[in-house]
């Protein structure tokens, strides 16, 4: 990762994805992976459940191994489950979907917009300014509304797939592009909502 890409960076649609949440219910947000450093410090005192599923280095793994959609569904229930039936409203996903292959992110999307509220957003970083990324997943912490920092600080070594607008749009299945932005650093900052339509052709396949 060249230099200056762990340094703390703005991030305002992660702010924007926040600051849906209010007092008068309550808000269940995931993180696929790890639980990030100073989360639970942005949500103190809102009406806020956190699921931390510590799943982004088997999804990861899960790309080289299949395509197959059924194998993919089938290994994919146990990573991101159900959380009680209760509805998601925000995915973070950090930089997660730059480690998965296009049919793990139909399978990982489609699963989320099954299990997310009607006005679910995911928020996720793309990789879109440098051919190299480092080998796994990364570890972000929240530092305050709209400002975060890379924990790992991996050096590069695995080849950035550079997802693009379109790529997202049409693989993301059950969720569509809301927002997109680039920031200083290079990364791709993306909000998805949840897609009616897309859902429902995603749970005809």
């Amino acid at each position: 990762m060249p230099r200056g890409d762990d340094e703390p960076f703005t991030s305002p649609l992660f702010r924007e994805a926040m600051a849906r949440f209010d007092h008068t219910r309550r808000h269940v947000i995931l993180e696929p992976g790890p639980i990030s450093p100073g989360i639970l410090t942005l949500l103190q005192g809102k009406r806020c459940r956190l699921v931390v599923a510590d799943a982004a280095a088997a999804l990861s793994e899960l790309s080289g191994k299949s395509s197959e959609r059924e194998t993919l569904l089938h290994q994919m229930g146990p990573l991101i489950n159900d959380n009680d039936n209760e509805k998601i409203d925000t995915v973070l996903c950090w930089d997660l979907l730059n480690y998965l292959s296009l049919p793990l992110i139909e399978v990982f999307t489609a699963r989320l917009a099954a299990l997310m509220s009607p006005a679910g957003m995911v928020h996720t970083y793309i990789h879109s300014a440098h051919s190299s990324m480092p080998h796994y997943p990364q570890r972000y912490a929240v530092l305050g509304e709209d400002r975060v920092a890379c924990m790992n600080q991996d050096p590069a070594g695995r080849k950035t797939p550079r997802y693009s607008y379109g790529d997202l749009d049409k693989h993301a299945t059950g969720l569509q592009v809301a927002r997109s932005m680039l920031l200083r650093n290079g990364i791709q900052e993306y909000l998805l909502r949840v897609h009616r339509a897309k859902t429902a052709q995603g749970s005809r396949r």
